[in-house]
């Protein structure tokens, strides 16, 4: 079965550009995860990558050099090598196909003549001739250069995973899931010697953390600047006065290994952070606490290897820049954030990756988008969650932001934050959540549907902001296949009915 190559959209506004070149000839073998043809966008040239392996064959309508393409259009397809054959004994065109077989003869070719692929890495040969040594008789296994890549990183063996893309090739996913299985809940025991640490765990997404792992039975001490909230009372209940806190920042050495010895932490969710405005305005401090304090973080979780079982950390969409659509992979034209927060978010990211590349000091970082729900107050994103207590309580309220953003409901970030550090796999992870991406306006709607009559009370207005939506997200069910979503409407309903509750 042949396999459409399609023109794809290399931004949300992206409904055409200009075909640039072909990377491949026609009649080729391309690989997955090759660059296949390059296109220009509104601003930049993107190399696109080939989805799947096949004999290249470009329709004979394709589009010159410079000339302009749409969005869905079809360059050519993915010949399977019988198809392939089929084709070239019919046009009399000689191609290159990808193994010793009597397609040589088929496609005109001396079957003693040197071949053009004959040459091969050393890696492929080695995966090839491991994937025929232990996939069942009459069963090859293929799996994409990127997934094997990962598979090297994670200390996956590849060849006992099930692959799900077409013919049963192995996809990066599939690596990732195999890596998180090993680490699933049936396979952790957390006992009652384990305690999490939540820093930050005073501030909006924290408390929801706390009552997260509260509800798993789970020990919880935080470490956070601020003092205890009311918001822990509303949220988590009586259960809030036994959970410690310990006062001070991440920047105290000192107090970060007191915090882990006298209170035996085993898995450390790290929430803290100064966000933008405290960033723009001393970027110093900012530094200090957002990227310094994160490293004594690491560092404890490196020199306590032995009993840190666990590492999820808060990165964010910010470690973006404002126009993803355009990013192209090249050192000369990066997607960089556009603000000290984000570029502190994105170094805790790279640090990340060091600790593991050197220590094996496993982590997830997880990109929540806009987080809104009960108790969001702080913050110019706070605006729906504030719309949606205003609507409960029969008030007017203006959201002062327009533009289109993905949203994510906090119980899911909490959700998200627990189990990464409580199934924490190999590597140095980096997920995004999978919320809704809406306007306001629809934001407006689903309140009024959960709190009917009250969408004429509220209204819209104030700058666009920023999506800073990921170009290739890499979504957290990637990592957890069994992951769910709240919808909006449903995650509205709820905020509405907490915000209900508190008023009797």
């Amino acid at each position: 079965m042949s396999i459409e190559i399609i023109v794809p959209r290399l931004g949300w506004s992206m409904e055409e550009g200009g075909f640039v070149a072909w990377l491949k000839q026609d009649g080729e073998l391309v690989r997955a995860g090759e660059a296949l043809f390059s296109i220009e966008g509104d601003k930049a040239v993107q190399e696109i990558e080939s989805i799947d392996s096949g004999i290249l064959r470009i329709a004979a309508n394709c589009p010159k050099p410079g000339e302009s393409i749409r969005v869905g259009d079809v360059l050519g397809h993915l010949l399977s090598r019988s198809e392939a054959s089929a084709t070239l004994v019919e046009s009399g065109t000689v191609g290159i196909l990808a193994d010793n077989s009597p397609h040589d003869a088929l496609a005109g070719r001396d079957a003693g003549a040197p071949r053009k692929d004959s040459v091969v890495s050393t890696t492929q040969d080695v995966m090839s001739r491991s994937a025929r040594a232990t996939a069942p008789p009459g069963i090859v296994r293929t799996i994409s250069p990127r997934a094997a890549r990962v598979a090297a990183e994670l200390g996956v063996d590849w060849t006992t995973v099930k692959g799900t893309g077409r013919t049963g090739r192995i996809r990066e996913e599939d690596i990732r899931a195999a890596a998180s299985a090993a680490h699933s809940p049936a396979s952790i025991v957390i006992g009652s010697t384990s305690t999490i640490l939540v820093t930050g765990g005073c501030g909006f997404i924290g408390t929801w953390v706390v009552r997260e792992l509260l509800e798993r039975g789970l020990r919880v001490v935080v470490l956070d600047a601020g003092e205890r909230p009311k918001r822990w009372e509303r949220v988590i209940g009586p259960a809030s006065e036994a959970v410690p806190l310990v006062r001070g920042t991440l920047a105290d050495r000192g107090l970060v290994k007191r915090t882990f010895d006298e209170h035996g932490v085993t898995h450390i969710i790290h929430l803290a952070a100064l966000l933008t405005p405290a960033c723009q305005a001393d970027p110093w401090e900012a530094c200090n606490v957002n990227v310094m304090g994160s490293v004594s973080l690491f560092e404890e979780a490196r020199l306590q290897a032995g009993r840190i079982r666990g590492f999820s950390y808060a990165s964010s969409v910010a470690v973006f820049g404002p126009e993803p659509d355009h990013a192209i992979a090249s050192s000369v034209a990066e997607n960089r954030p556009p603000t000290f927060y984000g570029a502190f978010k994105k170094t805790v990211e790279i640090i990340a990756e060091q600790y593991w590349t050197h220590f094996q000091v496993s982590s997830i970082g997880i990109r929540p988008q806009v987080a809104y729900g009960p108790e969001r107050e702080v913050g110019l994103t706070a605006g729906p969650s504030l719309a949606a207590r205003a609507a409960a309580r029969g008030e007017a309220f203006c959201v002062s932001y327009t533009g289109r953003v993905g949203y994510d409901y906090v119980e899911d970030v909490a959700r998200a934050f627990a189990r990464g550090a409580l199934e924490t796999p190999p590597g140095a992870q980096v997920i995004d959540l999978a919320g809704e991406e809406v306007d306001v306006d629809q934001i407006i709607a689903a309140i009024g549907a959960a709190a009917p009559g009250s969408a004429s009370k509220l209204s819209v207005s104030g700058p666009k902001i920023p999506a800073h939506t990921p170009l290739n997200p890499h979504l957290i069910s990637t990592l957890y296949p069994d992951w769910k979503t709240t919808s909006l409407v449903e995650g509205i309903r709820r905020t509405v009915e907490y915000c209900r509750a508190q008023q009797r």
